[in-house]
């Protein structure tokens, strides 16, 4: 499906969890107040698995000379964030995420952005359920709006989604619904559907839709509360395609979800080892023994290979996946000496952590990546790490993370395959100034056959006759670095380098705001915050601002 048709955006959970840590439940049983210490567990579990897409947002009309709106769906459960709805490729398919059965706060999250200076008239759309099943996938989710099965309030208004009620800032169309909002309810795709306040009408709406101008230079989040219907019969492992769709009048954009469940996470050990241990899965004892390891980071949250966490004592995240199973992040300390910790090796209940010699394992082959390394496509949840017995070092220990966005400082080329040759040569970057530097999103890994290390990416330079194109590039930092700073500079000071200058904003998410800034301002940074795959600089008067470099650099320039 081309840019230029319907997006539907789901955002897939958070893959780099700061740390893992142990929780204690207290339970309440019968009628009275009971108070049950369980036993401390290891690791920290996530409501969401991404599994294919990415989290780039969409930009219609392509061509920047027009009024541009950018837009994406994605789904939010406990806190996590799935993929973008719309971000599958060609060959790997649809954008794919599962979220757990017993996810409690779940909700389909359509974040619309005015980037340019004059009103625009806009239609954004999302179909919940209803379509006809897949065979071999009559048992997946279905989606219904509320907050839960059971819960009383009723949710189809403007207030109840977050619309903004500022003329300011949306102006609705009224033909529609008030505050341009209208519903579908079946077969009929007209939107006229018209809920009468009651829960049982809100139960038939399968898709909601909303219609008016968005003003120059706003934004808004609507956000559906939803529910799973069938928990009963769904089955794991099984595909619902949500949809959605963005329109304006210089184009239109969208596509698929899919979205499945799984019932449990993968649970085990934290673990110590001593120095020069390769770092393999099985040292955290997991459930189910096939768990792998999907990715590992470093206390400051930087993504390292298992090779480099190896050689290097201190303490790591590491994230275990499993086919059928959401993500668990552990605790790997590495020490100068001999593994310290209790525990037993055999297991995965109670209380301890698990010491691992060295000399009972064998060379770690994980390439690493994150979750949504896996691929699927309706009617498989199949997860595919991609191996090595030789690991490069070519890279360093810095490793894009899937879906991160990184440029080109030097000429480079994109490539068919991980073989670059003239003949695999789809096209030339050449080295441009800082603001015009060739962009991409790492979308996977691969090695050569010597075990260099190659991204698999998405030219995402929009406006650019590559734009969209997708291959393989270099992963050498001598060629190729991350969009987004990952530090304070020395001097605390960033310069606005952009040409229409940037704006700050009130929040991290850089939403409300701020001020205005022009190109060659100097700004004072208090602290660097991530967000999602990005970051942000906290300014000193408590304002955010993105830490892109191609708006920003470092220091007084």
């Amino acid at each position: 499906m081309k840019k230029s048709q319907v997006m539907f955006m789901t955002l897939l959970t958070s893959l780099g969890l700061a740390g893992a840590v142990g929780i204690q439940n207290n339970h309440f049983t019968g009628n009275k107040l009971g108070i049950q210490i369980v036993a401390k567990a290891d690791g920290v579990t996530s409501s969401v698995k991404n599994v294919n897409g990415s989290m780039t947002p969409l930009i219609t009309p392509s061509d920047p000379s027009n009024p541009q709106i950018q837009s994406a769906m994605y789904l939010t459960a406990d806190g996590a964030d799935s993929v973008y709805a719309g971000s599958g490729t060609t060959s790997t398919g649809f954008a794919t995420t599962y979220i757990s059965k017993g996810v409690k706060n779940l909700s389909i999250n359509i974040p619309i952005k005015n980037l340019s200076n004059q009103e625009v008239y806009l239609n954004e759309a999302v179909v919940l359920a209803d379509a006809p099943a897949v065979p071999g996938q009559e048992n997946r989710p279905v989606f219904k709006i509320g907050e839960s099965a059971t819960s009383p309030n009723y949710l189809l208004t403007p207030a109840q989604l977050r619309i903004p009620s500022s003329t300011d800032v949306w102006a609705g169309d009224g033909s529609y619904g008030s505050d341009g909002l209208a519903f579908n309810s079946g077969a009929n795709s007209n939107y006229n559907f018209k809920p009468d306040g009651t829960l049982t009408d809100q139960q038939k709406v399968n898709a909601v839709g909303i219609w008016g101008t968005l003003k120059p230079g706003q934004h808004f989040t609507l956000k559906i509360p939803v529910y799973i219907s069938n928990l009963d019969s769904v089955k794991d492992g099984a595909l619902y395609p949500l949809y959605y769709a963005s329109w304006n009048k210089k184009g239109y954009d969208g596509g698929y979800l899919n979205v499945g469940t799984f019932a449990s996470n993968v649970t085990g050990r934290n673990a110590s080892v001593s120095i020069n241990t390769p770092i393999m899965a099985s040292m955290f004892n997991p459930t189910p023994s096939t768990a792998t390891i999907s990715k590992i980071t470093d206390d400051k949250g930087q993504t390292v290979t298992q090779d480099f966490a190896s050689k290097n004592a201190g303490t790591y995240n590491v994230t275990l996946t499993a086919d059928g199973y959401g993500d668990t992040t552990f605790t790997l300390t590495v020490t100068n000496g001999d593994g310290t910790g209790g525990g037993s090796t055999g297991g995965n209940t109670g209380t301890g952590t698990t010491t691992v010699p060295a000399a009972t394992l064998t060379p770690a082959t994980n390439v690493p990546t994150n979750s949504s390394s896996s691929s699927a496509t309706i009617g498989s949840s199949s997860s595919t790490p991609t191996t090595t017995t030789k690991p490069s070092t070519s890279v360093g220990p810095n490793i894009a993370v899937k879906g991160e966005a990184v440029y080109a400082t030097k000429k480079i080329a994109l490539y068919k395959n991980t073989n670059f040759t003239k003949a695999n040569r789809i096209a030339w970057y050449p080295k441009q100034k800082r603001i015009n530097r060739s962009m991409f999103v790492v979308t996977g890994y691969k090695r050569t056959g010597n075990g260099t290390l190659r991204y698999k990416v998405r030219d995402v330079n929009h406006g650019r006759k590559t734009a969209g194109k997708t291959g393989y590039i270099t992963a050498s930092r001598k060629y190729v670095v991350p969009v987004y700073y990952a530090s304070v500079p020395k001097s605390k000071k960033i310069t606005v380098i952009a040409k229409k200058g940037i704006n700050t904003y009130k929040s991290a998410n850089l939403t409300g705001k701020a001020k205005h800034y022009k190109k060659g301002v100097r700004l004072t940074v208090k602290k660097l915050v991530k967000h999602n795959l990005t970051t942000r600089y906290q300014l000193s008067d408590g304002h955010y601002v993105t830490a892109n470099k191609k708006l920003i650099i470092a220091g007084n320039y």
